[in-house]
């Protein structure tokens, strides 16, 4: 009787597999990165009115500021303006390569690197924009008024040649993988 009851279950299961509704329910999973590219969108939102409050209050500060002050503010707001493009790269990237294409073919305002992301090259734009997000950080560092600890300063600059040192390796394997490409 069990083993019956096995063969009707593992008949099931290959019927199950055969008709390909398992591969649609695993096709389909790429659709749960919707609601994470939604929230990153709703982070972004949130960034864009930190930057513009910055922005205010730098207008406002601005005639009782030093140079110096000036550099490393508005280095900070280098940075925030970094980490949102950062973020506008992986939400619409992300998208465009795992849950579906985008169809802006026709649209002219369409960003020019999307017609031709993969996965690669999406990692080393992101590479190369954490890169560019610690090259501020380490020149907040060295304009900033406050004193920095040596050992801080050697953190930042070790996670800055490791973001360098991996992007390069990132891209050269995108080399390899595509020798004709630009």
């Amino acid at each position: 009787m069990a083993e019956s009851k096995l063969k009707q279950f593992l008949f099931k299961i290959k019927a199950f597999l055969h008709d390909g509704l398992a591969d649609e329910i695993l096709f389909s999973t790429r659709w749960l990165l919707f609601p994470i590219n939604i929230g990153l969108a709703i982070a972004l939102l949130i960034y864009v009115f930190k930057f513009l409050g910055d922005v205010i209050t730098l207008i406002v500060l601005s005639p009782h500021l030093s140079g110096n002050h000036l550099l490393a503010d508005t280095v900070g707001l280098l940075d925030k303006a970094m980490v949102a493009s950062l973020l506008v790269l992986v939400i619409i990237g992300g998208h465009q390569i795992y849950v579906r294409k985008f169809h802006v073919n026709a649209r002219k305002d369409s960003p020019q690197w999307l017609d031709h992301i993969d996965t690669i090259s999406m990692k080393v734009k992101v590479g190369l924009a954490f890169t560019g997000v610690s090259s501020v950080q380490l020149l907040e560092d060295f304009i900033s008024s406050k004193h920095i600890p040596e050992s801080v300063l050697y953190k930042h600059y070790e996670i800055h040649a490791i973001f360098l040192l991996s992007t390069l390796i990132i891209a050269f394997v995108w080399r390899i993988m595509h020798p004709k490409e630009g």
